[in-house]
């Protein structure tokens, strides 16, 4: 990826933090900062939460905009080239592997289309991907919505992407190519229950809100 980047011409810097990994990734990513000191920063939180990760390198970030991937690299790299364009326009980029191309298992692409169309129908708004990789944010975007990070869990791409729609932020989906045919750690049942409920909290929060205006 770094080998990626640098073909652009653009000033940058990697970000990673783990966030309670009991695996090699906290010596790995020494590694990687050592070997590359002028781009790679590495961080380490002890509770596990990529919530948790994320609001802690809020503060950290050294750019105006912050680009999140997944570990896996599983989004094009042709992603942070097609997004470039859009930065001086647009405060939230989501890269979209529904409106672009997807290797994925058929479970995961019926998980994901059901929790579209759910967000959909109970929160009206017409984005079609909210997980955690190919996304761009303003760094002033996080900071207002610090407080919609939960520690734990991943819904935290809906909670900020939700709020800053209504609260009139300049959004842009755009394709991105997604491979991913990985057998996954999670729980797939758990994590969609898990999403679901969020959905149906963060819409009664928002219908109790309005009701009370």
């Amino acid at each position: 990826m770094i080998g990626f980047i640098d073909t652009l011409d653009i000033s940058y810097e990697v970000v990673i933090c783990s966030n309670g990994s009991i695996d090699k990734t906290v010596e790995l990513g020494l590694i990687l900062e050592r070997t590359y000191p002028q781009k790679v920063r590495f961080f380490s939180v002890k509770e596990k939460g990529v919530g948790r990760a994320l609001k802690f390198c809020i503060p950290q970030f050294r750019y105006p905009h912050i680009l999140s991937l997944d570990m896996d690299l599983s989004s094009d790299l042709s992603f942070i080239t097609d997004v470039l364009a859009h930065l001086d326009t647009y405060d939230i980029v989501i890269g979209s592997k529904r409106v672009g191309t997807q290797s994925r298992k058929v479970i995961r692409k019926l998980g994901s289309g059901l929790y579209i169309l759910i967000t959909r129908l109970l929160l009206n708004i017409h984005f079609t991907d909210y997980s955690l990789g190919a996304k761009v944010y303003k760094k002033s975007v996080l900071e207002r919505y610090r407080g919609l990070i939960c520690d734990y869990g991943t819904d935290y791409v809906i909670n900020i992407v939700y709020s800053a729609f209504h609260d009139g932020y300049r959004i842009l989906e755009i394709p991105v190519r997604c491979f991913d045919n990985r057998v996954s750690k999670f729980n797939l049942l758990r994590e969609g229950m898990y999403r679901y409920k969020k959905i149906f909290i963060l819409w009664t929060f928002h219908r109790f809100h309005r009701l009370h205006r």
